[in-house]
């Protein structure tokens, strides 16, 4: 999982580019909305997210996991926060790293994708 700033054409907040050969998931953000800083924060979270999963033939009907990302103000020294349950991960993200579009359409764009997923039984 890679997240790479960008400049998007039609003020699309984020391009998700899922490549099933190598089973390699790319977020493109837009670069205004969020800061270089949340790059390996977010990369880490995204290959932690996937390694719980296991990728599948075609599309499920029901995500594997829920992606919900929120802006907070309560972090503490973090930068992103993660919490994972059964059956979805919130991320807590700096609010002042990202806009809330943004982490609106990473959390559809994200639940989205997992629906090529399962979750891993081991």
């Amino acid at each position: 999982m890679e997240f790479r700033r960008a400049h998007l054409l039609h003020s699309l907040p984020v391009v998700i580019h899922h490549a099933l050969r190598d089973n390699r998931i790319i977020a493109f953000v837009d670069e205004s909305q969020f800061a270089p800083e949340l790059i390996v924060p977010m990369d880490e979270i995204g290959t932690a997210t996937l390694k719980l999963l296991q990728p599948v033939d075609d599309a499920r009907p029901m995500p594997a996991l829920r992606v919900r990302i929120r802006r907070s103000g309560d972090l503490g020294h973090e930068l992103v926060v993660a919490e994972y349950a059964a059956e979805e991960i919130t991320v807590a993200v700096e609010k002042t790293l990202i806009t809330e579009e943004l982490a609106a359409a990473l959390g559809d764009t994200g639940t989205a994708v997992t629906r090529a997923f399962v979750r891993r039984t081991t």
